[in-house]
């Protein structure tokens, strides 16, 4: 195979293993919800971001403790990643997504629809071959009980 193959060829396993990475971080907060398994996604320097509405968390630990607590408020979600444009730059890659995220949220005692649109604006690193998020960052666009909507 010619250097252009192969270089290509690479380019190929790693934009599937992004998306892996990606759809693996969904699986893990919705099927499988396991905040030991979420943080392992992560490089150890690892930032989770969600802005005003969930908060910012840098590094393995404070993601593990942020990711146990909100299992206890969202009671199911199914987190979506689509229309992705990835970028890889060596060992780096910058992923954007668009997400649509159903959800239920145990508010007062009683569970509630919920609807959540978002953006992400992810940065991944290779780490001894597998790539991991250095930084995912969900921008929410909107948010809203189901039965009322959004605004």
């Amino acid at each position: 195979m010619t250097e252009d193959l192969l270089r290509r060829l690479e380019r190929l396993e790693d934009l599937e293993a992004i998306r892996r990475l990606k759809h693996r971080y969904g699986e893990l907060c919705d099927e499988e919800y396991n905040a030991d398994a979420l943080v392992e996604l992560f490089t150890e320097d690892g930032v989770w971001d969600a802005g005003e509405l969930y908060g910012r968390f840098a590094g393995r630990e404070a993601m593990h403790g942020f990711f146990k607590s909100i299992s206890q408020t969202v009671m199911f979600a199914l987190h979506t990643a689509f229309n992705e444009i990835i970028d890889i730059d060596g060992e780096t890659a910058r992923a954007r997504w668009r997400a649509i995220i159903p959800a239920t949220f145990k508010i007062e005692g009683s569970s509630v629809p919920y609807w959540t649109f978002s953006g992400y604006d992810d940065r991944m690193r290779k780490v001894n071959g597998e790539w991991r998020f250095t930084e995912l960052r969900s921008i929410i666009l909107r948010t809203g009980p189901h039965a009322e909507g959004w605004q």
